[in-house]
């Protein structure tokens, strides 16, 4: 059998890579043996968005401005104003696989194994090219309590695929302080990547990297000489992230909009201790994993380096930042924009990312001192599976008796609010192609359409001259088509299609001119026998200059990272 140490660098780079591609298929099979996918209150928003991509593949389109195979099939703008790039890999799965069930949980577990190797390739550049380390730190922080606690009990596909791109975050902007070279492009590529899965994500690590500017002012050195780099990350992700500004824009601009409500930020009066409960019990929290390691972390505080000990503040901080100690903080922050991130629970991620890196470095202390290294770490790997996997288990075992979905949804019966389980395909196809009321249903509605004509809309039903009549929708890639027979010229119809002034309409063919009606949604007039009517949004000027200007930036700095890779690799081969 070949040793390890003999093995070349890129065969051990194989080796890292499958090692976590067999961890994140292990702690998803308690998922693929149990065939059904929990709610999870954002579960039929996610669904509804990865089935509508799912369609639009099918038909050969990339992207889809608005939902017109799922959300009730009225054209709501969701991709437009909600980050799109996580659902594709599930979107994708759902294409590929006939099985939804398993397609979901495929699509989950590709990205739990990005995850780990973008974790893995930040470890390697934090801690120099220890590969230990750097897997150690991989399975900690992607496989933990609080990551599956979003994927699963809150079904959020946004902040955890934006949890992917933290490592990037944080460490392209200790990089630029901290380190020789500054990989300024690393802070750009993670925000980018954050801004197009989840803005709220984006928000909180906005703040993580405002906090390492903060601590890089008192103690690095050339700190206002480094901080240009800061200003070309930047310029950078602005760019790359153009589309989605743009997309955002137009829609904010086109109608009073109808979003999620923020309420208050509190902590609902969680104390510490109880605090500390909920995360040994992995519930809802960073998990037991990181509290016994932070304890072990405390009582080796003096062999921990300065850079370590500074991790563990923060991330100690900010656990403690979601009880009840820092109640009077969030009644000030209340009165701020800051109240939109909804609940102190999501700066949990910043607390489990820091206490990640802590308990690293703490069982290194450990490891390093024994003469099995090779032995501890892979000791130390199985124990984060093994905990993950009881979690999981755990989680499954108290919703085996959730409501099934096994009925067509109405405005008379609706789908439960949250609770619930899809058991078969069939119940999938109710949750995505039937009546949906749950949470999302209504975002980036025009606010009158929502407040006067909810139900009517969301039930398909049109205005012909004045008389309500139920229409059947046929949706097309970021349209719909409608037929309605009419025994008279000229006749008025308000279609149960909202209008947010994008759209080419066309009836029997030729395009014709289109209202926005007193409920917010398209009207046009119809002549005398059958009108086949298609409406499809258009993308304006801008959203297309934006979307140039966005992948022209990623090619670009593309095209000269493989030119500069490509001239090292020359002159080292002439050196």
């Amino acid at each position: 059998m070949v040793k390890l140490n003999k093995l070349s660098n890129t065969q051990k780079q194989l080796i890292a890579a499958l090692i976590c591609l067999i961890a994140s298929v292990i702690v998803m099979m308690p998922y693929f043996f149990a065939n059904s996918l929990h709610a999870g209150v954002d579960m039929s928003f996610h669904l509804n968005r990865i089935y509508d991509v799912a369609q639009n593949i099918k038909q050969g389109k990339f992207f889809s401005y608005i939902e017109t195979y799922a959300m009730n099939q009225v054209g709501t703008p969701i991709n437009m104003v909600y980050g799109i790039l996580p659902v594709y890999p599930l979107a994708i799965a759902l294409v590929v696989i006939g099985n939804p069930i398993l397609a979901i949980y495929s699509g989950w577990c590709f990205i739990v194994f990005i995850s780990m190797l973008v974790s893995y390739f930040c470890g390697l550049k934090y801690w120099n090219g220890n590969k230990k380390k750097s897997l150690i730190f991989s399975f900690i922080y992607v496989l933990s309590a609080y990551n599956f606690s979003w994927m699963f009990l809150t079904f959020d596909v946004g902040q955890t695929a934006g949890y992917v791109f933290l490592p990037l975050i944080v460490y392209g902007t200790y990089s630029i302080f901290f380190r020789e070279k500054a990989e300024w492009l690393l802070l750009a590529l993670g925000m980018t990547g954050v801004v197009y899965s989840h803005i709220l994500s984006f928000l909180i690590y906005l703040v993580v990297v405002i906090l390492i500017i903060v601590i890089a002012l008192f103690t690095a050195t050339g700190f206002w000489r480094k901080l240009k780099y800061i200003i070309y990350a930047g310029i950078v992700t602005i760019l790359m992230t153009a589309f989605y500004w743009s997309t955002l824009f137009t829609i904010y601009t086109s109608n009073h909009l109808f979003i999620t409500k923020s309420g208050t930020l509190s902590t609902a009066g969680i104390g510490l201790g109880d605090a500390i409960i909920k995360a040994l019990n992995n519930d809802e929290s960073v998990g037991a994993v990181l509290v016994i390691t932070t304890v072990i972390g405390l009582f080796l505080w003096k062999k921990q380096s300065i850079t370590n000990r500074i991790a563990g503040t923060i991330g100690i901080v900010f656990f403690v930042a979601t009880t009840s100690v820092f109640e009077g903080v969030w009644n000030f922050v209340n009165k701020t924009p800051i109240v939109v991130l909804q609940w102190t629970g999501r700066i949990l991620c910043i607390s489990n990312f820091f206490l990640a890196l802590f308990a690293v470095e703490t069982l290194w202390i450990i490891i390093i001192e024994t003469k099995y290294v090779h032995r501890w770490t892979t000791a130390i790997l199985g124990v984060v599976i093994i905990s993950l996997l009881g979690a999981s288990y755990s989680f499954l075992i108290t919703r085996a008796n959730q409501t099934v979905i096994n009925y067509k949804p109405s405005s008379e019966k609706t789908l439960p609010f949250s609770d619930y389980q899809i058991t078969s395909k069939q119940g999938f196809n109710y949750m995505v192609k039937g009546f949906n009321e749950g949470v999302g249903s209504i975002d980036y509605w025009p606010y009158t359409s929502m407040k006067k004509y909810m139900v009517e809309i969301q039930e398909h039903v049109a205005l012909i001259n004045g008389h309500r009549e139920k229409i059947t929708p046929q949706s097309i890639p970021n349209g719909i088509v409608y037929n309605i027979y009419s025994s008279k010229d000229k006749v008025s119809a308000d279609l149960p299609f909202l209008n947010y002034n994008s759209y080419t309409v066309t009836i029997n063919g030729k395009k014709v001119d289109y209202t926005k009606t007193k409920r917010n949604t398209i009207g046009v007039t119809l002549n005398k026998g059958n009108n086949k009517i298609n409406i499809v949004y258009q993308a304006s000027f801008i959203i297309k200059a934006a979307e140039t200007i966005s992948w022209l930036t990623f090619v670009v700095l593309l095209l000269f990272r493989v030119i500069k890779h490509l001239k090292k690799k020359y002159q080292k081969k002439n050196s």
